[in-house]
């Protein structure tokens, strides 16, 4: 009795086993066939794939040379940005090659179109250097030689002097009100937080006048 029921107990177990495999073998066999017989454009290990390797360019353009690895070859490809004023953002960590692979594109190849350009070099003189090279090879393209200016808080013996209340650059009351807003936030930085306060609000009136 004790046997029979042993033997019962394990035919229904590998009769269990069986038909599960059965239905994961049966769900895997499309798939398999599938990948079998179509045409994927990515490798054997999915880490590839053709990439768009024409240069699109035009009077905005900005064109960024790549190069990728394909089928066991390394390829050259172009990452076209047709049309930058509709936004681009660069994300990356620190020293991942953002300014060597894509900003000295941008400056190089806009002043090289004939773009004005205001550069923060938060490294100066890295971003800089690229701008001031760029336009000692350009100048003499354009009809009217662009000037090249450069202010340094930090080492003023290398900038530029200019006035920020030059009275020709104010028109009216508002650009005297944006002027002495910007100097005094800059003075003391809490203020933003307190924009709308009676003492930032008359600072500011106060210093309106004064300009």
């Amino acid at each position: 009795m004790v046997e029979e029921q042993f033997r019962s107990a394990l035919y229904m177990g590998f009769t269990s086993i069986g038909f599960l495999l059965i239905l994961s073998g049966g769900s895997q066999f499309p798939r398999l066939i599938t990948v079998r017989l179509s045409n994927d454009i990515f490798n054997k290990d999915n880490e590839s794939f053709p990439q768009f390797e024409q240069l699109l360019e035009n009077e905005y353009s900005i064109n960024l040379p790549a190069e990728y690895r394909y089928k066991a070859k390394t390829r050259q490809s172009w990452i076209n940005i047709i049309n930058p004023f509709r936004g681009v953002l660069v994300s990356g960590s620190p020293e991942s090659g953002k300014t060597f692979f894509i900003f000295r594109h941008v400056i190089t190849q806009h002043i090289e179109k004939g773009f004005s350009m205001f550069v923060y070099d938060f490294k100066y003189s890295d971003l800089t250097l690229l701008a001031y090279n760029a336009w000692l090879k350009n100048k003499s393209n354009f009809p009217v030689e662009p000037a090249f200016y450069t202010i340094n808080f930090d080492d003023l013996s290398r900038s530029h002097r200019c006035n920020p209340l030059n009275p020709e650059s104010m028109l009216d009351i508002n650009d005297a009100v944006e002027s002495a807003r910007t100097i005094l936030m800059e003075l003391n930085r809490e203020w933003i937080k307190r924009q709308g306060d009676f003492f930032v609000e008359s600072s500011i009136n106060f210093m309106t006048a004064v300009i």
